[in-house]
């Protein structure tokens, strides 16, 4: 073997392991933090799955137990749902997974547990569940996107855009180039690849370490306010009498933006406040508790208006999302509340 092909393996190993110190450190990190189960369960999951898919290779070349720890190779397999549920449930803060979202994690999974157990690791895995992984990928990216104009958590928001770019560079990349080379690639990628998961973990530790000591993954709960009575700042006291008054939430297409310039307020200062000082961490949170509450009179009231009907009128364009709002706000469906008031 050339020198320079030995050299390059060494710092392909030497980036496998450090990358490997540093997921461990997450790992750690997140078991000892104070999130929800479901967010230390997917996680640790997550991490573990990262942690096989870099330390696979170094088994499978250097020791003999390869052939033993095969299955270790379904956690490498369901990285990418893994990751998807996880980035739901912290940037959504959520914990209903979406029907479409869940079928198309579970095909994936089922998927990859099939072909590793009848066949040698993740290179029996077919190209269609590998552009699957592919595909659950970019759901990610679209679910870390898609909320960041009603992200209201100042921090949360700015970390979306930098999740994206790393999972665009980095989750993209890899899988393309699994695709590509039939899990063979050139040793120099092979190396770049590494050196980028470990540059990659090593920033997420370090500022993790440094803007987040406490390890709140998501915002601790807060008791949601909208009594303009009991507020003090003049422009939440506004915000308040006019949402009622002017039925400002009835608009489908309302945003932040859209009630700062109503306000003559900077849309910044507009999403600080009515995170810090009415406690929401969501701006579709906080026009939802409008439109419910006054779904609910009217599903009272006006029995034999249909419940689409009343969807639209307060706001939702949907009745799907409409009935999702209104079963986490009053626990029951909207034909169920209506006819348990009746």
């Amino acid at each position: 073997m050339q020198p320079r092909v030995v050299s390059m393996e060494y710092f392909n190993i030497i980036f496998r392991l450090l990358s490997i110190s540093q997921l461990a450190l997450f790992l750690l990190f997140v078991v000892v933090s104070s999130n929800p189960s479901r967010v230390k369960m997917v996680g640790v999951t997550l991490m573990f799955g990262v942690m096989a898919y870099v330390g696979m290779p170094l088994i499978d070349s250097y020791t003999s137990y390869g052939q033993t720890l095969t299955l270790l190779w379904f956690f490498p397999a369901i990285v990418p749902s893994m990751l998807l549920l996880f980035l739901f449930f912290i940037f959504e803060e959520q914990c209903n997974i979406p029907a479409w979202m869940l079928a198309l994690v579970s095909v994936s999974i089922g998927g990859s547990l099939w072909f590793i157990v009848l066949g040698d690791g993740l290179a029996w895995s077919p190209l269609w569940l590998q552009i699957l992984k592919l595909i659950i990928t970019v759901v990610a990216i679209g679910v870390i996107w898609s909320g960041r104009d009603a992200d209201l958590v100042e921090v949360r928001a700015k970390a979306r855009i930098a999740f994206v770019l790393v999972l665009a560079v980095t989750t993209l990349m890899v899988l393309s180039l699994e695709i590509a080379t039939g899990y063979n690639p050139p040793l120099l990628l092979d190396t770049f690849a590494q050196f980028e998961i470990f540059s990659i973990t090593l920033a997420i530790n370090f500022f993790t370490a440094r803007l987040n000591p406490k390890g709140h993954l998501m915002s601790p709960p807060v008791v949601a306010k909208t009594d303009a009575a009991k507020a003090q700042d003049p422009v939440i006291v506004e915000l308040l009498e006019r949402m009622r008054e002017e039925r400002l939430y009835a608009d489908h297409d309302l945003r932040v933006g859209t009630l700062a310039k109503i306000l003559n307020t900077p849309e910044y200062k507009l999403r600080q406040k009515i995170n810090q000082e009415l406690g929401y961490r969501n701006f579709n949170q906080f026009v939802n508790h409008y439109r419910i509450e006054e779904a609910g009179v009217k599903l009272i009231e006006e029995s034999r208006t249909p419940v689409l009907t009343i969807a639209i009128d307060v706001g939702f364009r949907s009745i799907s999302s409409f009935n999702t709002a209104f079963q986490a706000h009053f626990g029951l469906s909207p034909t169920k509340f209506r006819a348990e008031s009746a």
